[in-house]
């Protein structure tokens, strides 16, 4: 099923709890009229593996939209939702329904301007498909947010046994490590490429071998492949430069796994608040960064 991104018209995820699914298609069927089309879960068909399709339609939205109420707030599917929205600094409207107050709302959400749904305001539609329409044509970034590590860490690792369908009373069998393997989370923009091939040269040197994601044959998603790299390598090297949230969302998860991490950081880039007491490499050039860290790996590669 293809739930990527119209042209010209924004892409708009509706998050809620079962129990308010009147309020979701009222509130669908409203917007459907002003030209936004929404995907909800109603769109998934037999045959979906719903957890993957759902996971896909988030990421790929341009808005997501939360109902919030006394049932979503209980919810812990709906919350996931939105922390992932959030994560992965996605625009999220909160849009109350069923009672529900500003005063409900989650610290995280509390601090954007939602919006009161009562089904029969026309107003009210024509105020939030404008703020729809405003936030996905926005070229505005959104402010960098401090990222809660291990939220991330929880929510990654509930998502990812839930999709491959695993048992958490019966834990799996662990990823066997690859003593010589690298696995290196990093930004794909053009110029972290000398960044890449540093690191890349580093391993060669003290006979490993590095790869990201971007070099993986299969078709996937940042999900149970990336996962289990992370969890095959002997070393995992994270650069944050460019403050890239999926970076943040796989340094969560292997700094939960115990995995031996090596931190990078451009000169006069930023690190996040909770990152920021974890030793990291600070380098001006990608020439000297090559020799510093070939000497980091020697030494990382004699611990036990």
């Amino acid at each position: 099923m293809n739930v990527g991104r119209k042209v010209g018209n924004p892409s708009v995820f509706l998050s809620y709890a079962v129990q308010d699914e009147p309020e979701a298609r009222r509130l669908e069927q409203a917007l459907a009229l002003t030209g936004i089309d929404i995907w909800t879960d109603k769109m998934l068909r037999a045959g979906d593996q719903w957890a993957r399709v759902i996971s896909e339609a988030l990421e790929n939205a341009d808005v997501i939209l939360v109902l919030i109420s006394p049932s979503s707030l209980a919810s812990k599917w709906v919350a996931r939702e939105w922390q992932i929205a959030l994560a992965r600094f996605k625009r999220v409207i909160p849009v109350l329904v069923n009672g529900a107050t500003y005063a409900d709302l989650p610290p995280a959400l509390a601090t954007i301007q939602g919006i009161r749904f009562n089904g029969d305001d026309p107003a009210v539609i024509r105020e939030l498909a404008t703020a729809i329409q405003s936030l996905s044509s926005s070229t505005e970034p959104l402010p960098v947010q401090e990222l809660n590590v291990q939220e991330i860490i929880e929510d990654t690792l509930s998502r990812t046994l839930e999709r491959l369908g695993i048992d958490t009373r019966n834990p799996p069998l662990a990823v066997k490590m690859e003593e010589n393997y690298v696995f290196v989370m990093i930004s794909f923009d053009p110029s972290m490429e000398p960044t890449f091939a540093a690191i890349e040269s580093a391993a060669r040197r003290v006979g490993m071998t590095a790869e990201r994601s971007k070099e993986l044959k299969r078709d996937f998603r940042v999900t149970e492949t990336i996962l289990e790299k992370i969890e095959s390598a002997r070393l995992v090297v994270v650069d944050l430069t460019l403050e890239r949230p999926n970076v943040y969302f796989e340094l969560g998860y292997a700094r939960g796994k115990g995995k031996t991490v090596v931190t990078l950081l451009k000169e006069g880039s930023k690190a996040h608040v909770d990152v920021r007491g974890w030793n990291y490499l600070e380098y001006i050039d990608s020439r000297p960064l090559e020799e510093d860290l070939v000497e980091r790996f020697k030494v990382e590669l004699q611990q036990p």
